[in-house]
């Protein structure tokens, strides 16, 4: 499950430790799966190089988990769940920044030949639980999703069959940024243009830490986990909006659409130039703590539907009766298009009047596309405020 941080569950924990947690936005946080008789070793090393890079780490602290709730093939190859807390006196962008450079760093420098060392997630917006279980296992084994304090607005909840790769939990979803259902068929062909990109990309904010971010796509990862590497660069190094990025690495079969504006076209264009598509087929969910959404790439082979609520609730799933809900609570019922993107954090910027053209409107901020059916949505159907 990767959910979005409310700070209420954390406060009342760390306190009980005499622990006092900076403002939120102003720290990060992250599960870590480590070894149960060497990870203060590798504590250690993450924690130098935190303070190499500005970063202060504030707490590590044992994550609560019931091993009684997983199954027996769980249990053999269960990990140690470490969580840690960091924060660094830099603005809140700069912060982001200094803690993807952390996390990139950690996962290349800190494995060892017989050491686990994964990071689940580690951000100032979002944190991740997930494991080698079931969907209802989740409740049960991590003892923090049982505490009445947690809260959060949003929540990615992903639960699958391994098919083409043997099952870790180091493998499980929700990955950084995406949960995903299906595959990825252009796999190879994805990472080797991206390994090729490395030597000709550059940054003037990351500088020469760019280097050191790479590879790009980290090694012995699925499919799933090689497109979460890319679609993490390209919102944290990039600088593009979660969708704009989605849309870029999955694009509309735009070519033979008629009915496409200009400006959405141009878009595609664009980012056909520079960077090819990642075919499925695939269902990809997304979510960065701002944005939370779904699409499908071109082919749209993967089933999945949702609901729209009278309680502003939007559920989606690949089937339907995965949740009950009250038929006439819903007031709107329909099946994800392919290219469809659904999120509750984007903001649509009104229509220009009839009489004035057009304004022009640079191709890298558009974030919103093909909601075709979304219109039935009652015009008094309100999206929430963003949290503080």
């Amino acid at each position: 499950m990767a959910s979005a941080l409310v700070r209420d569950d954390l406060i009342a924990d760390e306190a009980s430790h005499g622990i006092e947690l900076p403002a939120f936005g102003r720290y990060a946080t992250g599960i870590f799966y480590l070894d149960k008789t060497s990870h203060e070793e590798a504590e250690k090393e993450f924690n130098s190089l935190a303070e190499s890079l500005g970063i202060q780490v504030i707490y590590w602290r044992d994550v609560p988990t019931n091993q009684e709730a997983v199954g027996a093939v769980a249990r053999k190859s269960e990990p140690l769940s470490r969580q840690v807390f960091v924060t660094a006196d830099v603005d809140e962008e700069t912060f982001k920044r200094h803690v993807f450079i952390l996390r990139k760093r950690a996962t290349h420098e800190l494995q060892r030949p017989g050491r686990r060392f994964y990071i689940c997630s580690l951000a100032p917006k979002t944190i991740v639980y997930k494991g080698l279980f079931t969907s209802d296992q989740l409740w049960e084994y991590y003892l923090d999703l049982k505490n009445p304090d947690f809260l959060t607005y949003l929540a990615l909840v992903h639960t699958r069959f391994s098919t083409n790769t043997f099952p870790s939990w180091e493998r499980a979803h929700p990955l950084r940024v995406l949960a995903h259902n299906g595959e990825i068929n252009t796999l190879r062909g994805n990472v080797n243009l991206m390994k090729a990109r490395e030597g000709v990309m550059k940054s003037e904010q990351y500088g020469d830490e760019l280097k050191k971010l790479y590879p790009v796509v980290e090694p012995n990862l699925s499919d799933s986990g090689s497109c979460d590497c890319v679609l993490e660069f390209l919102t944290q190094v990039g600088n593009r909006s979660l969708p704009e990025a989605v849309m870029t690495m999955v694009p509309e079969a735009w070519q033979n659409d008629r009915t496409m504006s200009q400006e959405k076209r141009d878009f595609y264009h664009w980012s056909a130039c520079v960077m090819e598509p990642w075919d499925g087929p695939a269902l990809i969910s997304f979510t960065d703590g701002r944005y939370i959404g779904a699409i499908l790439d071109r082919n749209g082979l993967r089933p999945s539907r949702f609901y729209v609520t009278r309680d502003n609730l939007l559920i989606m799933a690949s089937e339907v009766g995965v949740y009950d809900v009250d038929p006439k609570d819903v007031t709107l019922k329909i099946r994800l298009k392919h290219a469809l993107i659904n999120t509750n954090r984007i903001e649509m910027p009104p229509p220009p009047p009839p009489s004035s053209p057009p304004p022009p409107s640079p191709h890298t901020r558009q974030t919103i596309v093909s909601y075709h059916d979304v219109e039935r949505v009652p015009t008094d159907h309100t999206l929430p405020d963003e949290p503080d």
